[in-house]
């Protein structure tokens, strides 16, 4: 196996595994605004200033993270797409569109893993903010 059938093979399981990722994100966020509601749903829970803004700041992030979510997903395709017009013009062997197309990949592909991590961190801070919300209202019950 030669390395350029390597690098191309991890190339295809990064792509893929980013996906994934995110897609997964994006269902776990909005399974956790699911919950969350599901939560103070009941009218025995009242919550306190401290719970209160653990819920609005993680209710925020989590819907930030939602956003910026799709927003790379769509990011995705416009570079999907632009690959596809490299190939195109490597096919037709256009030298000088592939170098302005492959610089426009670059930023691309940066601002993908930009906003991939800005997803992680707002799902992951949200998490922790209605963790904080929840465990105060059963401290007494779980201590």
């Amino acid at each position: 196996m030669d390395k350029k059938s390597t690098y191309n093979k991890w190339e295809n399981h990064r792509i893929t595994q980013l996906s994934f990722i995110n897609n997964l994100v994006i269902v776990l966020s909005v399974a956790l605004i699911g919950y969350v509601f599901d939560f103070i749903k009941p009218s025995n829970i009242i919550l306190n200033c401290t719970q209160k803004f653990f819920f609005w700041v993680g209710l925020l992030l989590i819907i930030v993270s939602v956003f910026v979510g799709i927003l790379t997903a769509i990011n995705r395709l416009e570079d999907f797409r632009l690959t596809a017009k490299i190939a195109r013009n490597r096919e037709k062997n256009n030298r000088e569109k592939i170098k302005a197309d492959r610089n426009q990949a670059k930023i691309i592909g940066k601002k993908t893993w930009c906003q991939f991590v800005w997803q992680i961190a707002t799902f992951g801070i949200s998490f922790l903010c209605f963790s904080v919300t929840i465990l105060i209202e059963y401290w007494d019950k779980i201590t």
